[in-house]
């Protein structure tokens, strides 16, 4: 903080400038971070600069500190260190692609022992909120503290090794989450209740939360069977020749697809990834969801993009030839599905479309 003028009302905050109207500037180490990680970091006032080959060009950057996104960053790490004109600064470990406790490994340990400040980091709450692991009076912590609230981002200081926790046990509990609801659902079809308005009350508790499907999920075993088993129902009660299956490869993968066989099959995901030949031989890609709904008898969502998030249900009638849809993910109102769809079966909604 520096004080400039002849009286005390003139007064040059630089600390503050440097916090609000500028940028860190950070080495990233891998070349192999998502796009959406790179714009959330950009968003917060963290500018990214690209590790080339053997460092070149890096000897004459001016950057407060190296970013780690992979454990195998360590060897640019090293080759950093080496080079760079100003040291020690920020060491920023950040992601989920880090192992558990690699950030107290010995190569970190030996930085933080250099005299670099090394932080965790972390985005959660649908990008909302940030965790951050390090020294709560470090510099660069209330540094990043302060670039987050800028940017209307809410940050919780914690220690490295919490960071490292909340990461593994948040996914593990979001899983657990939804295999309770989709065991409720089973309850309330039964019972002859709405999953939907029994989830809504539940969730006005706030210990509860309103959102329960978990698109992340690392096993699809659970929704699978379902999608199976109403998939077979609908393609017994109903004349489905073309099937549109909606979501991503890595959800079709894990489903026993016996039930596609004889079928035209037509898969769309919104995500850049190929599909594999052995979902089902006689499927094809589609790129464009009014290409893939043309003419189908039985729509599948598997996971809600935007798209079809968005989409009115007339929309979806007008395109398909007869307006079947297994909804895996409650995306229609279940009273509007069912005055303008032929049938729609969506988890605990027992609208007894095929009896």
């Amino acid at each position: 903080m520096e004080w400039k003028g002849s009286d005390l009302g003139f007064v040059v905050v630089e600390e503050v400038a440097v916090l609000f109207h500028q940028r860190l500037t950070l080495l990233a180490l891998s070349n192999e971070m998502t796009p959406e990680a790179r714009r959330n970091l950009e968003e917060c006032g963290i500018h990214l600069i690209p590790f080339v080959e053997k460092g070149k060009g890096v000897a004459n950057l001016e950057v407060d500190g190296l970013l780690l996104t992979r454990d195998t960053d360590v060897k640019g790490w090293e080759e950093a260190v080496l080079i760079l004109p100003k040291s020690p600064g920020l060491l920023l470990v950040y992601g989920e692609d880090i192992p558990y406790e690699w950030t107290e490994s010995e190569i970190v340990c030996t930085a933080s022992l250099g005299g670099w400040e090394v932080v965790r980091m972390a985005f959660f709450s649908e990008k909302e909120k940030v965790l951050i692991g390090g020294e709560p009076d470090g510099y660069w912590v209330r540094t990043l503290c302060r670039l987050l609230a800028h940017d209307q981002r809410v940050s919780l200081v914690c220690k490295i090794r919490e960071v490292d926790e909340v990461i593994r046990q948040l996914p593990r509990y979001l899983d657990w989450k939804e295999r309770f609801y989709l065991e409720l659902g089973e309850v309330c079809d039964r019972e002859g209740v709405s999953l939907q308005t029994v989830a809504r009350a539940l969730g006005m508790d706030r210990r509860v939360g309103q959102e329960w499907l978990f698109s992340d999920r690392s096993d699809h075993a659970h929704l699978c069977r379902w999608i199976e088993r109403e998939g077979r129902l609908a393609t017994q009660n109903a004349n489905v020749h073309r099937i549109a299956l909606w979501g991503p490869t890595a959800l079709w993968n894990e489903m026993d697809t016996s039930w596609l066989k004889g079928k035209e099959v037509c898969l769309l995901s919104s995500e850049e990834e190929p599909i594999p030949n052995e979902i089902y031989r006689e499927s094809s890609p589609c790129d464009q969801w009014q290409k893939a709904l043309q003419n189908t008898d039985l729509l599948v969502i598997g996971r809600a993009d935007a798209i079809i998030s968005e989409m009115p249900l007339n929309e979806l009638v007008h395109y398909m030839k007869q307006a079947n849809v297994v909804d895996a993910c409650a995306c229609f109102p279940v009273q509007e599905a069912c005055n303008l769809l032929k049938s729609y079966r969506a988890i605990g909604e027992k609208t007894n479309v095929w009896e």
